[in-house]
């Protein structure tokens, strides 16, 4: 039976409907502050720790619950006669149940106005930790909660079985997330104030901080990794970082590891393309890409871009899949299809193929804010590197960025320009080393992951050459070391380049381009991908 419980909660979401169900099974509360006062005020008798401590809450409610009664009625054995007998002597009752949760540091560290030092430090929860890790290690005869969203399942349990609501399994899990709650809580203190520098008397950030951490939850075991020998799993990012690009699965067998690999590069290039944009990916490159004015004109542009390729690959969209564009996705096989929603009409042609997956994604927007809140990772024997997401040069930054400039004599015209954004915002997209030909609304070929640029236009020629299209640019990732390509693209009607520059024999690479009457840019940086 639980007889005590003591809460104390910065977050006070669900407190009253928790304390009436106290009240109701005649559990007395222990509170301090701002959550008595809240109790209180809802006709819920509480026992303030001050009364129940003999000690008053001192300086400033830095010093509230820190006391032998308060801890010893949390760490106490109870089937110990020497832990038994000293909790009477000194007058220590034993709490069955901890409801806390901490000061809402990470908020205020991650606020649009940077706090200053005063508040990241004043924000940093001593008591309530404290108490979560007390609870949680004595787990055997206490109970600890520390999330809202547990309430009710809390509420729940006592109305099935008051004399004895929570097991030995139930406890251990709860105090596993308990820890798990305080960990998360100390690495984001320790990041964030790892980030900023005392220099010549003042708060200063840095843009990496000594310390960075991952925090994930198991989400699903996978079928397999990479290949069927492997095992895998997905786990997701903890809060305060919890976003994914996949919101929700509607239908079809369970997601692949290559499957979320491939998803997650296609809701990263349709975060910085216009709105009902089309992309298709294949083994986390884009095949096929495609924009419009409706979202059935640039899937099959995406789609003819290369057909071939597509088969088998995930289609992701940023907008919604109607009764028409159905009817067009349901004739090849596709593996997933992404897409900010489906109508009922949509969802009843699709469910005709069962092992189809459709997935929700976020709209564009909220993509673009997932993106640029995050640092990449990338995984090393020993260890791990962390970038800033690459969010310079997106489709609709300027024409090719702030510092782009035409160093030929041909200048590119208006198609020209909006052809080479496409193209620039997909080769930033493709694996390295990356070739993009295409016009102003779908790529026209694409070369990507070979060992050299020649290797990756070449790929990029061949089937740009099928195309009838007027306007016909190319993207390089990274700059050409050579001139050699040039004839290769301009044998396949390419007539404008964009690329980086910076190397050694640009100037090589200028002159050719005037001798074959061919546009360029200079964009100054590069869109690496590995």
């Amino acid at each position: 039976m639980i007889k005590r419980a003591v809460i104390s909660v910065s977050d006070k979401t669900g407190l009253v409907e928790l304390g009436k169900a106290f009240k109701h099974f005649q559990v007395e509360i222990l509170s301090t502050g701002g959550t008595a006062k809240l109790l209180s005020d809802a006709t819920i008798p509480t026992v303030s720790v001050s009364d129940y401590t003999g000690f008053p809450e001192m300086m400033e409610g830095r010093l509230k619950t820190l006391h032998p009664k308060i801890y010893g009625a949390l760490l106490g054995r109870r089937a110990d006669a020497i832990h038994s007998k000293e909790a009477k002597d000194y007058g220590i009752k034993w709490i069955d149940l901890v409801v806390v949760n901490l000061y809402p540091f990470q908020k205020v560290a991650s606020a649009t106005k940077r706090p200053t030092w005063r508040e990241l430090i004043e924000n940093i929860d001593i008591g309530g930790v404290t108490m979560i890790r007390a609870a949680a290690k004595n787990h055997e005869y206490v109970t600890v909660v520390t999330d809202p969203k547990d309430y009710p399942l809390i509420i729940q349990k006592m109305k099935e079985n008051p004399e004895n609501p929570f097991d030995d399994e139930f406890r251990y899990n709860m105090a596993v997330r308990a820890f798990r709650h305080t960990a998360i809580y100390d690495s984001m203190i320790s990041q964030t104030l790892s980030q900023y520098d005392w220099a010549g008397g003042e708060f200063k950030r840095k843009t990496f901080p000594l310390y960075h951490s991952v925090h994930g939850k198991l989400s699903q075991e996978l079928r397999y990794g990479e290949n069927p020998h492997q095992k895998a799993a997905l786990y997701r990012l903890q809060e305060p970082l919890e976003k994914s690009p996949l919101s929700e699965s509607l239908q079809g067998k369970e997601l692949s590891f290559n499957n979320l690999l491939d998803a997650d590069a296609a809701w990263r290039m349709l975060s910085e393309l216009p709105p009902a944009s089309t992309v298709i990916v294949k083994h986390n490159n884009p095949c096929g890409v495609g924009t419009g004015a409706k979202t059935i004109e640039s899937y099959k542009r995406a789609l003819t871009a290369d057909s071939e390729s597509a088969f088998g690959g995930i289609v992701a969209i940023s907008g919604v899949v109607d009764q028409d564009l159905a009817q067009s996705l349901i004739e090849p096989f596709f593996e997933i299809i992404c897409a900010e929603n489906f109508t009922v009409e949509a969802r009843d042609i699709l469910q005709k193929k069962k092992n189809l997956r459709l997935i929700l994604i976020p709209r564009v927007q909220d993509q673009k804010e997932i993106y640029q809140a995050s640092l990449d990772t990338k995984k090393i024997t020993g260890g791990y590197l962390v970038q800033e997401p690459d969010q310079f040069g997106s489709y609709n930054e300027g024409v090719l960025g702030p510092d782009a400039q035409v160093v030929t004599q041909k200048i590119p015209n208006e198609k020209e320009l909006q052809a080479l954004r496409l193209a620039w915002v997909v080769a930033k997209n493709a694996k390295s080393n990356a070739i993009i030909i295409a016009d102003e609304h779908q790529t026209l070929g694409i070369g990507c992951g070979q060992v050299n640029r020649k290797f990756s236009s070449e790929s990029a020629a061949s089937r740009a050459k099928l195309s009838k299209a007027e306007t016909k640019v190319c993207a390089s990732d990274g700059f050409f070391p050579f001139a050699d390509s040039l004839d290769i693209l301009k044998d396949a009607g390419v007539t404008a380049i964009v690329q980086p520059g910076g190397s050694i024999r640009d100037n090589e690479v200028i002159a050719a381009c005037n001798k074959k009457g061919l546009s360029m840019i200079f964009t100054k940086s590069r869109h690496f991908l590995h």
